[in-house]
């Protein structure tokens, strides 16, 4: 099967396609390769060769793992506004508290009259 690939400065593979591309390098190989299973990225083009590089596979998997650990954008602002609803309600339910209290009060002075 033929492939043609783009690469990077560092010879490491940056895209690749079933039709021609420019520039691109056309270059055989089989369909069952490992190849069309493992991250493009992690191969590298020398001598007329696609070298799979497994530290730079390591670092793409540690990179995405990182990546995944973060919350998004939008996770991150439904957990802050979640957080506010949360304090909104407490400051409510103090401010209940509060009056009651002072109604308790009130009522304390009352019957000492």
């Amino acid at each position: 099967m033929e492939i043609y690939i783009t690469t990077n400065n560092e010879g490491y593979l940056t895209g690749y396609s079933t039709s021609e591309c420019t520039p691109g390098k056309k270059i055989d190989i089989d369909e069952n390769d490992a190849f069309f299973q493992r991250g493009f990225a992690s191969y590298k083009y020398k001598a007329n060769q696609l070298i799979f590089d497994e530290e730079k596979e390591k670092e793409f998997q540690h990179d995405k793992m990182l990546q995944d650990a973060i919350p998004s954008a939008a996770e991150q602002l439904l957990t802050t506004q979640e957080a506010v609803v949360e304090l909104y309600e407490q400051n409510t339910k103090l401010e209940q508290q509060l009056i009651d209290t002072q109604l308790a009060m009130v009522d304390m002075y009352e019957a000492n009259l």
